[in-house]
């Protein structure tokens, strides 16, 4: 079989520091993430290298602490020597897409966003469409003048030519800004599917009706509707109804890589190069490598580049790795077949979905008062959390983080235990600190099993150890005469020493670990990497039920938080430390206040939650 040596992975992106970097090494713009002020870095970029912008610059008043927080007022004379040069940097049949929302002040929608559409028609971009994107688990919350906020606008803007075509509306803005009226356009590439819409809505018309050539009420069918009856697929709306990520725990913008992917495919071509002045932690680069793209991003800050960069490179080995597993020829694939069936079988059957469903189980009943008592409000308090949410996600992937774990290395060890019973008739053993026993060439086997190597204490090796000992002597008894030998078995990580010799020989043992452990076990140096197959396939496959369960879990979380533990917008440490703390029992009521917040309360940096936001946030992710 084929090897997929990631090993030999070799770093494509470079983060530049210094842009006398690229000029003096003669070096090309792409692939390339840029830490620096984007109107400086902007400045220095050739003309017309760019097929695709996709940027959320920071929202008014926003992110102060790391991007200073432009006000509403002065956001169009900041933002106009930016668009000047990402105009001058676009192709001719380019396309810009700027996400953006108007920000709050006074208790209204402040027109920053509309005076920066009409300064940009006048810097000569043409105002071409816009997108919404719905937030179909947008943040949870209770104004006294107004609902949640669950859309943004995506705008788009392109240069200058002539082409006139009128669409029809449905509806965050995501603006599209363009150079020319004739731009580079791949419709076909976001089609959906059709589904039963048109023959529910055309089965109740006449012959006549179905070959009508007009819409009577201008519905936007076509000439002949007819044509739709055995259509599979049709073209989407300017509405994009997309969920929020929360896999970056590295920085607050949620923008969803699901996002500029769709605008990646409708615009640009494989080989063209997308740019993102507002790179935050590298999604849009991520999406551009994913989809067989060039990129550039540029980053104001040093913290979040080196996020993007580590973003892109798991991409690239994802992609690595599966372009290597796709390209295998048909002999290595019968091998992969007979040598892996079994063990993916096992692995998907007897781990991945028991692992999965435990996840989602856990999850579900996962109550906040209940968790509330388990966890230190001073650590959250030290950590200068401020905000509902924040403090619910992190209880939440606290608790995860603690139950997975210990869920998936138990059931991993049972894979290992599988692997052994069916090459060498290994059992599940009953002796204290041994999880498994088998034998192999004349030796056997004692095998405890850990997760990763860092498991214990030292009175806990020293207790395995003398359970190896005592266990040793009762095999004796039991009438094996064989050599025994004693392993700790850890299923990732590396020990260089694997021999661990004690004073007392009976205490002697290995350590194998990561690669080694699954060798020992199977024989099958490449069996450590194969393990990725089908959990990177399972994973995908259950990704989406899971981060919407958890969205929706941390949504209902942090809003039962904010009725009993937010007072002004502010969370009520006293009330919160007296029901972790307090003795007795402590009843709990709703905050009144919190659920009378007026409009113009709303904070900037909650807003920062809730936005599409600079930063293009990754899993994960």
């Amino acid at each position: 079989m084929s090897e997929v040596d990631l090993s030999a992975h070799i770093p494509e992106v470079k983060l530049i520091t210094d842009l006398r970097d690229i000029k003096a090494a003669n070096l090309h713009w792409n692939s390339k993430v840029i830490l620096g002020d984007c109107l400086k870095v902007l400045k220095q970029m050739p003309e017309g290298i760019v097929d695709l912008i996709v940027t959320s610059p920071p929202y008014a008043d926003s992110r102060k602490k790391t991007y200073g927080g432009i006000t509403p007022d002065k956001y169009v004379a900041w933002f106009l020597p930016i668009s000047q040069e990402l105009k001058r940097v676009l192709k001719p049949g380019g396309t810009f897409i700027l996400n953006i929302k108007e920000k709050v002040v006074n208790g209204q929608r402040h027109n920053y966003v509309i005076k920066l559409i009409l300064e940009m028609q006048n810097q000569g971009w043409l105002w071409t469409e816009e997108y919404i994107w719905h937030k179909k688990n947008s943040f949870p919350g209770k104004w006294s003048n107004r609902f949640r906020d669950s859309w943004e606008r995506c705008i788009q803007f392109n240069k200058e030519q002539d082409i006139e075509e009128e669409v029809p509306d449905d509806w965050e803005h995501c603006i599209q800004f363009n150079k020319q009226k004739k731009f580079n356009m791949y419709q076909e590439s976001v089609m959906v599917p059709m589904g039963d819409w048109a023959k529910s809505r055309l089965k109740n018309l006449s012959d006549t009706d179905k070959k009508r050539d007009n819409s009577r009420v201008e519905s936007g069918f076509g000439k002949n509707i007819s044509n739709w009856l055995e259509r599979k697929m049709a073209y989407p709306t300017n509405v994009l109804h997309l969920s929020t990520e929360c896999g970056n725990k590295n920085h607050s913008a949620a923008f969803p890589k699901s996002l500029p992917s769709w605008f990646i495919k409708l615009f640009t071509e494989q080989g063209n190069t997308v740019l993102d002045p507002f790179l935050g932690s590298g999604t849009t680069c991520v999406a551009a490598k994913e989809l067989g793209r060039n990129y550039i991003g540029i980053e104001l800050q040093k913290e979040y580049c080196e996020l993007a960069v580590a973003n892109i490179e798991k991409a690239k080995l994802n992609l690595q790795l599966t372009t290597l597993t796709q390209s295998m020829s048909s002999k290595d694939q019968d091998k992969v077949n007979a040598d892996y069936e079994a063990y993916y079988e096992y692995l998907i059957q007897h781990v991945l979905t028991p692992f999965y469903d435990k996840r989602l189980e856990k999850l579900s009943k996962l109550k906040l008062k209940s968790i509330l008592k388990r966890k230190n409000p001073y650590l959250f308090k030290a950590k200068n959390i401020e905000f509902a949410q924040d403090f619910v996600k992190g209880i939440v992937d606290a608790f995860l983080s603690s139950q997975e774990e210990t869920i998936f290395g138990n059931l991993l060890e049972e894979f290992a235990i599988y692997i052994s019973e069916i090459l060498y008739g290994g059992f599940k053993s009953k002796l204290n600190s041994v999880d498994l026993e088998f034998k192999r060439n004349g030796i056997y086997y004692i095998v405890g099993i850990k997760s990763g190597i860092y498991w214990g204490n030292s009175d806990q090796i020293n207790r395995m150890k003398e359970n190896f000992k005592k266990a040793k002597q009762t095999l004796r008894q039991q009438g094996v005469t064989d050599e025994i030998i004693a392993v700790n078995g850890c299923m990732y990580g590396k020990d260089r020493n694997p021999l661990k010799e004690d004073a007392d020989s009976g205490k002697s043992y290995y350590k194998y670990a990561g690669q080694e452990f699954w060798n020992f076990i199977s024989e099958d140096e490449n069996l450590y990497q194969e393990i990725i197959v089908p959990i990177d396939q399972e994973a995908k496959n259950k990704d989406e039920l899971f981060k919407n369960t958890y969205q929706a879990k941390v949504n209902e979380m942090t809003f039962e938080f904010m009725q009993y533990f937010m007072n002004n917008g502010q969370i009520d440490w006293v009330k919160l430390v007296n029901y972790v703390s307090k003795k007795g029992d402590v009843k709990l009521e709703p905050s009144p206040k919190q659920m009378m917040l007026d409009l113009e309360e709303e904070t900037s940096d909650l807003e920062d939650t809730l936005d599409f936001a600079d930063v293009l946030d990754s899993e994960e992710a």
